[in-house]
């Protein structure tokens, strides 16, 4: 039975937990208590690694009369006033899959900044990424399916955001983001190996941003669907995904920035303004083997500016800013090389993104959008996917 709009929700809740993080299950516990959370444990944690077990014994933790159910991981810490700002996006959205939290390094993330960029409070996921289930409150009907697809004797060992993204998508169910996201990823150690990505957290995190509205996600709005063009950085370098090419049955595509302004007005205009910037760089005093970071950082922020249509809820400064940071730092979250001058200057690269933001959609409201690419390039491009295998791709494509 799907919600019905308008009625009060009723929320049970349920917390995936390995025995090694039992203390800190019980504390998130604690936060949640108007839901009585209960605790789901891996019943196999000697198993192969892997979420899903622990995400069905949590998904079966539905209360009897509840409408909607909320899984959380154990290593997320949630913002201030969490319950009441569930409970309000429950009721604005009652038969929408919920996700409150994305990573600062995935298309989903990308997608949020983009959406906070506009003023926006929700937007679609990304198709064909996983489906972020760090929180995730999903409507009675979508739990009792899930729980019906992924029986507990043959869990297999996939991870539990491949597997919800599966089976959501085979019913049609579209899941909404939150802008700003109410969880934050609290970086402890990977108990299934993700740690080689370096520290996973927000894209933008709602206690980051000082004058977040209380009692919803965000200022206003839901985007109708996904952003057709995000700026993703997960190797360092800068590359667009087009998220929905005509003609590409709705593979996630991509190329590097500097093919998609090729041949384009905007690609002598951004270098022009890229050539001022560096000569503002002095002060930061970058080794010559790091300007490529620098050089990447603004044309990100400009492709971002240059996409950000006008609105007639325009973010805060303070929201435009933990956007651009996290993106920053997600970008070189892999890389430990970097990561540390990055950090180490971070106040004065987010300044320079915000620069190049302000820049492109000064660009945008001047010349106009970028039009779309005509269908003889989509068909040369490699599926966005490709990326997280060979990072090379995006700087030969």
């Amino acid at each position: 039975m799907s919600p019905a709009t308008g009625s009060t929700p009723v929320i049970s809740a349920a917390i995936m937990a390995h025995p090694r993080r039992l203390d800190e299950a019980g504390r998130l516990a604690d936060t949640l208590r108007p839901w009585r959370a209960r605790i789901a444990v891996d019943p196999d944690p000697h198993g192969p690694p892997t979420t899903l077990r622990t995400a069905r014994a949590a998904w079966s933790l539905i209360g009897a009369g509840a409408t909607h159910h909320l899984v959380l991981q154990d290593d997320v810490e949630p913002c201030r006033d969490f319950v009441r700002r569930v409970e309000a996006a429950a009721l604005e959205h009652p038969d929408t899959p919920l996700a409150f939290y994305a990573n600062w390094n995935s298309w989903n993330g990308a997608a949020t900044r983009a959406a906070a960029l506009q003023g926006a409070s929700w937007v679609p996921a990304v198709p064909g990424e996983w489906v972020p289930t760090l929180a995730l409150l999903l409507p009675r009907h979508d739990v009792e399916a899930l729980l019906s697809a992924v029986s507990g004797e043959d869990a297999a060992p996939e991870p539990d955001d491949v597997v919800v993204a599966r089976e959501l998508a085979a019913r049609r169910r579209s899941v909404l983001i939150s802008v700003p996201h109410l969880v934050e990823h609290v970086g402890s150690a990977s108990i299934i190996g993700n740690d080689r990505y370096g520290p996973r957290h927000s894209a933008c995190f709602a206690d980051d941003v000082p004058d977040a509205p209380p009692g919803r996600p965000g200022a206003a709005g839901t985007l109708p669907q996904t952003p057709p063009v995000l700026v993703h950085r997960p190797h360092g370098h800068a590359h667009v995904v087009l998220t929905t090419p005509d003609g590409a049955d709705g593979e996630p595509l991509f190329l590097s920035r500097q093919a998609y302004l090729r041949g384009t007005p905007a690609a002598g205009r951004a270098q022009e303004r890229w050539t001022r910037a560096r000569a503002s760089l002095s002060g930061l005093r970058v080794p010559a083997e790091l300007m490529w970071l620098c050089e990447e950082i603004w044309h990100g922020g400009y492709l971002m500016g240059l996409h950000t249509p006008p609105t007639g809820h325009p973010p805060s400064s303070a929201l435009v800013r933990v956007a651009l940071r996290s993106w920053i730092l997600g970008g070189s979250a892999g890389d430990p090389d970097h990561r540390l001058w990055i950090e180490q200057r971070l106040a004065r690269l987010t300044g320079l993104a915000e620069e190049a933001f302000t820049a492109g959609r000064d660009d945008r409201r001047a010349h106009g959008p970028l039009p779309a690419l005509p269908q003889e390039r989509l068909a040369g491009l490699p599926a966005a996917r490709h990326i997280w295998r060979d990072p090379q791709l995006a700087l030969s494509t």
